[in-house]
């Protein structure tokens, strides 16, 4: 009989982990699939976004914090490449597959252009005179190869023309092999176009390109929030972030779908709201799914300059970026800063054995906890790594292979370390 009962119980505890696992999934899907539009904001696909969790968080018993919308709307500025088409070679050639062949920055203006017989202007990043020389790129077509140069020097000229206002004609980067999209957080004055592999040699032969593009200035996204009510300490908080957007789509052909970035978090902090509406903690837990991490921090800026709640009250915040994997372990970052915090995850980790290694990072304004550390909030931003899945910013992150190998381990962590700190 006892070992009948045993039997039972274990097969209950993997029954709910099955759940556990089957729910991250179905967010992870939904969150990715096609009707979302890569959670951008072309064709509303943040909107989409935020009332699917929502809807989520009413679902499962997941309350508004003190009576406000779940929704908090904030403005902001956004450039949409609403269509492109790129040809090269000759006027018979095929258009490069977008997405897999060539991108477009988001940044850059509506424009068509025909290109024959031209040489392309490069540029010498090793020249001391560099800056002394810029007007020689004005109205010209500026060609960079990655393979004798890095992308961060590429960057830095493109902010370099920006600011002294040189326009050239056309920037085109090759040989960028994976091929990364850059959201349109300004509207500059040059197009600026990604190749894969090495396509152009000394000359241009023949190239065609058209841009669509639309500015929008204080175009209307969102905030969620949602809270679970503690049993005991109602007015001090753990907190939770993780931006739902994404970087949206071009046309109707080429969306990014932002599985690991940020479907993955999301899908944690959901999960992890269904878990606490069920078996709240004695603290109060809120949970923040931010827009417009990918603009430049807007959302988290702006949740953190209109909270919600006191934030010398929270206790603690966590703010979940990228989270699918787990197979290596876990990195927190702004760990050396908040010591105890750090100290506390790692003694758990001793005891249960959840991850193979933690890794302690420095301060870094690079995701959406940092608005709140800024305003003296103590914050990590965690994310799991591992060697099973590398897609980032690409239209290849589409969940393929993102498994959640370390899913629960990651959630018992996180509810470990907010039953022990004090």
């Amino acid at each position: 009989m006892k070992i009948k009962l045993l039997i039972l119980i274990l097969l209950c505890a993997n029954l709910l982990n099955a759940q556990s696992y089957k729910y991250a999934h179905y967010c992870l899907d939904s969150l990715i699939s096609k009707d979302f539009k890569g959670r951008g904001y072309f064709e509303d696909g943040d909107r989409v976004a935020a009332n699917f969790i929502e809807r989520e968080l009413i679902k499962n018993g997941v309350k508004t914090v003190k009576n406000n919308p779940y929704q908090q709307k904030l403005p902001i500025n956004i450039n949409n490449i609403e269509s492109v088409k790129l040809k090269l070679n000759s006027k018979d050639s095929s258009f490069l597959k977008l997405g897999e062949e060539f991108l477009v920055y988001g940044s850059s203006p509506s424009v068509d252009l025909i290109i024959e017989n031209k040489r392309p202007v490069s540029v010498d990043f090793n020249s001391k005179k560099l800056k002394d020389k810029l007007n020689i790129y004005a109205n010209k077509v500026v060609l960079i190869d990655l393979k004798t140069t890095d992308i961060s020097k590429v960057s830095s000229f493109i902010k370099l023309l920006i600011e002294k206002e040189i326009t050239p004609k056309l920037f085109i980067i090759q040989n960028c092999g994976k091929l990364q999209f850059p959201i349109g957080r300004n509207n500059i004055k040059f197009p600026i176009i990604e190749l894969r592999d090495k396509v152009i040699k000394k000359k241009i032969d023949y190239l065609e390109l058209s841009v669509k593009s639309k500015w929008e200035e204080n175009y209307m996204t969102q905030n969620v929030w949602g809270m679970v009510e503690g049993k005991s300490k109602k007015d001090s908080f753990f907190v939770f972030t993780a931006h739902y957007d994404h970087l949206g789509k071009i046309g109707e052909d080429c969306y990014f779908p932002g599985a690991n970035d940020n479907a993955s978090g999301v899908a944690v902090l959901l999960d992890m709201a269904k878990y606490f509406s069920q078996n709240p903690s004695d603290y109060s837990i809120v949970f923040i799914f931010t827009t417009a991490e990918e603009v430049g921090l807007l959302g988290s800026k702006y949740a953190a300059e209109n909270p919600l709640i006191e934030l010398d009250k929270i206790k603690f915040l966590f703010n979940l970026d990228m989270c699918g994997t787990g197979s290596g372990g876990i990195a927190l970052i702004n760990g050396k800063k908040e010591t105890k915090a750090s100290d506390l995850f790692m003694s758990i980790n001793q005891d249960k054995l959840y991850f193979n290694e933690i890794r302690i990072g420095g301060e870094s304004c690079n995701s959406d906890h940092c608005p709140f550390v800024m305003k003296g909030v103590p914050a990590l931003f965690l994310f799991t790594f591992g060697c099973e899945y590398n897609e980032y910013h690409t239209v290849s992150d589409n969940g393929k292979g993102l498994s959640f190998t370390k899913h629960l381990d990651f959630c018992n962590i996180l509810k470990d370390f907010i039953e022990e700190y004090n």
